[in-house]
């Protein structure tokens, strides 16, 4: 087995990202959705899309193996992860957690990170330390925890 390398995205690289996202999103998460929800999620895990939330700040990680995507990590304002998603045929290799361990690096001021998870994967985020944070909820036909992880201080 290869060594995972996690790096940020290269700008350029969103179409391979995305369908890495809706890959596993349509196998782990859609069965879950209603149609509206999947619709809605597609229109957020867009290459256009992603590059433009880069624009404005976003920080996008991708764990590769041998040089293809193998996970990935959104983060907005340092403070709240919008996508992360690890190819179901990966997972439970600590691909998450170094990607997570990686995302928290980038983000060394901030005392709380949220994300809004989707209900299969709270045990997941728990098993990383978050904490749900809120009731189920729903927003634009998508279904979601509230969930926030406390983030130690990192000394050098």
């Amino acid at each position: 087995m290869s060594d995972i390398r996690v790096r940020t995205m290269f700008a350029g690289e969103e179409d391979a990202i995305c369908e890495l996202v809706l890959r596993s999103f349509l196998q782990a998460v859609a069965p879950g959705f209603s149609g509206d929800g999947i619709a809605e999620f597609r229109k957020h895990a867009d290459a256009e899309a992603m590059a433009a939330r880069c624009e404005n700040g976003n920080i996008v990680l991708v764990a590769e193996r041998d040089y293809e995507p193998v996970g990935m990590i959104e983060v907005r304002d340092e403070k709240h992860i919008c996508l992360f998603f690890v190819d179901p045929n990966e997972q439970g290799q600590g691909i998450g957690k170094q990607l997570l361990n990686e995302a928290l690096l980038l983000c060394p001021d901030t005392p709380v990170l949220t994300v809004n998870s989707s209900p299969n994967a709270v045990g997941t985020y728990e098993h990383f330390g978050f904490i749900p944070s809120g009731p189920e909820q729903e927003r634009d036909s998508i279904r979601f925890r509230p969930m926030t992880l406390k983030t130690p201080k990192l000394t050098n």
